[in-house]
């Protein structure tokens, strides 16, 4: 008992431990002066460096290979995102110019500032690119673990509680980081919360 016990808290501090060390980074990063200029490269920098430092057994690749593949994804993700969302938005404004809706752009343009690309298009793009660089399966539980962490995003877009620049990068990284780290840590989550069946 006791020895089961252990393995849970072992692997329980394997998930978290990580996922706090993210946030503490990001929050100085966002909070002291020292980084004030520099915070977003910092930022972004920190995330691709502790998802493979805290999963080298789960790499795919040699770990100067994955370091650097993870860290260039951070940054491509970030940047992808927004210039697709600026595709859909440009396309939105349009649609909305042809259909004789203008007076509803500047409504419908503060309602979706930051959604598509923070809550939506990046959570996808990291999950779906970081199966080339970790051992990630395809599965229902990975699918559904993505879809909740898309769905705490958007609520919390929503409600405002990452409306400013500082929360956006504690809350976003905080929140994929874990779920990246339930993600990877599947089979073992799987082993070892599995009810005893009893004869």
């Amino acid at each position: 008992m006791e020895s089961i016990f252990i393995k849970k808290l072992t692997l329980v501090s394997k998930i978290f431990l990580p996922t706090i060390t993210c946030f503490i980074l990001v929050y100085s990063f966002q909070k002291l002066d020292f980084f004030k200029y520099s915070s977003f490269y910092y930022t972004i920098l920190s995330f691709g460096i502790l998802i493979t430092i805290f999963n080298l057994k789960k790499i795919r690749y040699g770990i100067i290979i994955n370091l650097i593949s993870s860290i260039s994804l951070s940054f491509l993700v970030f940047f992808l995102s927004l210039v697709i969302e600026g595709g859909l938005i440009y396309l939105y404004e349009e649609l909305l110019i042809i259909f004789s809706l203008d007076f509803m752009k500047p409504i419908a343009i503060k309602q979706q500032e930051n959604i598509i690309s923070v809550a939506i298009l990046s959570p996808i793009l990291m999950f779906y690119s970081y199966k080339l660089l970790f051992q990630i399966k395809n599965n229902r539980y990975f699918k559904v673990t993505a879809l909740i962490s898309i769905i705490i995003l958007l609520v919390l877009r929503l409600t405002n509680l990452m409306i400013e620049e500082i929360h956006l990068f504690i809350y976003w990284q905080t929140i994929m980081f874990l779920a990246l780290q339930v993600i990877l840590y599947e089979d073992e989550l799987k082993i070892l919360f599995r009810p005893n069946k009893k004869n």
